[in-house]
């Protein structure tokens, strides 16, 4: 499988990041962006013994001129981050009236994180492989 290195706003509607693994959050600094290091599912398909083939790239996830970044993150027994959902909604022009803003909610399965921002972008590290789980399990010593 094949995909294109480089996803932006114009392709929102045509992706989802349900059961994409969140490895690590990189906070807004001067450069006012949040980038999220994922393994994003680009394909699965059901095997005649009722298991699950995936393909599955690493990613960044990049927001850009991020604001009213907020998470709440309750990890209490678990280790692991999913995204359940990604929503984009109330666009609106930007304080200098030059670019619209949208609100972006990242529903996981152990809370939530919100942010405003005038975009995103999504990069492919590597192209998609073949996975019988829904993420590669890049831990502290997998090699990506």
């Amino acid at each position: 499988m094949q995909v294109k290195d480089r996803w932006t706003d114009a392709d929102f509607g045509q992706m989802g990041w349900h059961d994409c693994r969140i490895y690590s959050i990189t906070l807004p600094d001067e450069d006012f962006s949040v980038r999220l290091d994922i393994d994003y599912l680009f394909h699965w398909q059901e095997q005649p013994n009722k298991q699950y083939k995936f393909w599955v790239s690493p990613c960044d996830l990049r927001f850009l001129n991020v604001s009213g970044f907020s998470a709440d993150l309750d990890y209490g027994n678990s280790t692991l981050l999913f995204i359940s959902d990604l929503k984009r909604r109330n666009p609106r022009l930007s304080t200098n009236g030059e670019t619209t803003v949208w609100e972006y909610e990242i529903d996981c399965n152990l809370g939530t994180i919100a942010l405003a921002a005038t975009s995103f972008e999504q990069v492919v590290r590597s192209q998609p492989k073949a996975s019988e789980t829904q993420d590669l399990g890049r831990g502290l010593h997998a090699a990506v």
